[in-house]
Order: C-alpha cells, then structure tokens, then sequence
C-alpha cells in the first residue's frame, strides 16, 4: 500500500469553541499549554502505525481585535488592542506557530458590514428594540454588550488551500477539522483527485449535504483532557 500523506486543515472558530469546552471549561489554561494540548489533538489524525506522516497543519483564524469603539451604553471609549483576550489570542497564535508543522492562516475581523456592532449577549432585547426605543437604555445593563465583528476571508482561504495541497499531491489524506457544509466544493475536489476526505465534527452533527462528500468521519473528542 502506498504511504499516505496526511494534510489537516482547522476552522480554528468551530474548533477552540469545541476544544475547550472539554480542556478549559473555566478558561484558565496559559496559551502555550493550551496549544501544545490543541496540536497533540490534531496530529491524532496521522496513523503513524499505517505508515502515514504529516504533511501540514493548517489554522485558520482572524487577529483579535485592536480596534477602538465607544461602547452604545456608557459612551465610554474601548481600546480593544489593550484587552486581556485580545492579548491572550495573540499569545495562544504566536505559541501555535512554534508547534511543529503548524502554519497559521489568518482572515480578517469586518467592523464595515451592517450586521456588526454592539448587542445583548443575554438576547432578552434584540438591539434594534434599543435603535426603535422600544427599551430604555437604563434597563440595559452595560456588562451585557458584546461587539460582535464578522470573519472574513477564512473560508474562503481554507477552501483555496484544500484545492491547492490536493492539486499539487502534496497530500493525499485530507482531514477538515469543522462543520460548515461550505467546504462542500473543496472535498468534491479533493475526492475528484483521487484524495481521501475525512471530517472531524467533534462530535456535533454534519450540517448541509457535506455528509455526502467525505469519505469517512472521525473525531478524538471523548480523549480530550483537562489542560
């Protein structure tokens, strides 16, 4: 049997928020633990016994954020930058970086869209009530809004990067670590090229028709321990 090589490719949102609910549920672990615990996962996939080895990892996020932003309650004025997750995010990518086969492949944050900008985190009042004056700003307590900018440029780079690998052989085992049915066209073309296309779900259902495009599920979460 031929040597398989194995390219994994990690929608880092879908996955820390999956990761880390079993390794950090209080969210006290350092980042270089933490990263450490998050690649010793990943490279799971690799069946060294079966002669595979590890072509790459790929992790794909966006900078926190380092914008500044007056908040809508309090008009108080936030350096994000300055922030403790912000700093913690860029800590936990610089240690991923030092991980072995790990490139990091980053999007980028969108304050321009409509959709963002301050809201509930409790969701007991939509915003848009607030803009319509159907609740009192008094009522809101400032604790409970969140900016929630858009990701941009993830998918898309993540999809690229799938097609890329598999049309220069540089792997022949594909695994994507997410559950978006986008990713629908890379594994079609993954299989099309003769590629095995495996998805980690982390357990959670298979959303949209990608479940008929991959060769195969598989998932460590039940291994997962406490950082």
């Amino acid at each position: 049997m031929a040597q398989r090589t194995v390219a994994i490719f990690v929608d880092a949102g879908f996955f820390i928020r999956n990761f880390t609910n079993i390794a950090d549920p209080d969210m006290s672990a350092e980042p270089q633990p933490l990263a450490k615990a998050m690649w010793h996962y990943w490279i799971k996939h690799v069946d060294r016994k079966n002669d595979e080895e590890l072509y790459r990892i790929y992790f794909y996020d966006c900078p926190p954020l380092s914008h500044k932003a007056h908040h809508p309650i309090t008009n108080q004025l936030i350096d994000f930058s300055k922030s403790n997750i912000t700093q913690y995010k860029n800590t936990l990518h610089e240690a991923l970086l030092h991980q072995p086969y790990v490139a990091c492949r980053m999007g980028h944050l969108s304050l321009t869209d409509n959709e963002w900008g301050f809201i509930r985190k409790d969701k007991t009042h939509h915003f848009n009530k607030l803009i319509r004056g159907d609740v009192d700003p008094k009522e809101i307590n400032p604790d409970n809004v969140s900016l929630r900018p858009k990701q941009k440029g993830v998918d898309m780079k993540l999809g690229i990067d799938i097609a890329s690998v598999v049309l220069k052989k540089l792997a022949n085992k594909i695994v994507l670590i997410s559950g978006d049915s986008d990713f629908v066209p890379a594994a079609k073309l993954a299989r099309i090229e003769g590629a095995h296309f495996i998805l980690d779900a982390m357990g959670r259902s298979v959303k949209g028709d990608l479940s008929e495009h991959i060769d195969g599920l598989k998932t460590f979460k039940n291994q997962i321990t406490k950082c």
